[in-house]
């Protein structure tokens, strides 16, 4: 399983962001979030044409493999 979030960076400052992020983690998720995967932007800078999409079609495709 693969999972990338799109946070900003207002929203990641809640602690239950993080354990949540861990959380997954431990599950045995592929969580593409931080360096080297999806990198928060500031409040107000939706940009859905920056996202990565093709990072996270690559990650689920290893992942079938």
């Amino acid at each position: 399983m693969v999972t990338m979030p799109c946070a900003n960076a207002a929203y990641v400052q809640h602690p239950q962001f993080e354990r949540s992020i861990g959380e997954l983690r431990l599950a045995g998720v592929n969580v593409l979030y931080g360096e080297g995967g999806f990198m928060r932007d500031q409040p107000g800078q939706e940009q859905p044409g920056d996202y990565p999409w093709e990072m996270a079609l690559v990650a689920v495709r290893e992942a079938g493999e």
